[in-house]
């Protein structure tokens, strides 16, 4: 569906008072266009509208007209390593605004820290860990055959 359709629907929606489908509707526009900063906003107006400062500071965290408190409330309800993800964007695309930029600087700094090497297990745990899914596939096996057993032996 075309983006002024679903666009339409949206304000139908809210002029008949429904919040959910319109919130639907405008989080596969911004999943669609991510890059889309009117549509960010607008997706914050109705979460504000709604009284949900934690989203609505979500989606115009990239906004100059963002509010204060709603900036506060989403940065407090992620952590700064999961703040990237949360908002959306997609990673390599360049914001299009100073703001943005100044904003999404230190999140994608955070997000290329965060691919560091993983350490790798210790040697021996997975030896345990083998035992472990041998003993359940074997226990799971002999359920199986119990089973195949009682479903025979109640057809014949």
């Amino acid at each position: 569906m075309a983006k002024s359709d679903l666009m339409d629907r949206v304000t139908t929606d809210l002029s008949r008072g429904h919040t959910y489908p319109a919130i639907q509707r405008m989080h596969s526009l911004v999943a669609t266009h991510p890059t889309d900063l009117d549509l960010r906003r607008r997706l914050a107006a109705i979460y504000r509208a709604t009284g949900n400062g934690v989203e609505a500071g979500r989606w115009s965290y990239l906004d100059d007209t963002a509010e204060p408190d709603e900036l506060a409330a989403f940065e407090t309800s992620f952590p700064p390593h999961r703040r990237l993800e949360a908002l959306r964007w997609p990673v390599g695309v360049p914001a299009p605004t100073d703001v943005s930029r100044e904003r999404l600087a230190p999140l994608l700094a955070l997000a290329t820290a965060a691919k560091a090497p993983v350490p790798m297990a210790p040697r021996g745990s997975g030896r345990l860990q083998t035992a472990a899914a041998v003993t359940t596939l074997g226990a799971l096996a002999g359920l199986a055959v119990i089973g195949v057993r009682t479903v025979a032996e109640w057809i014949f």
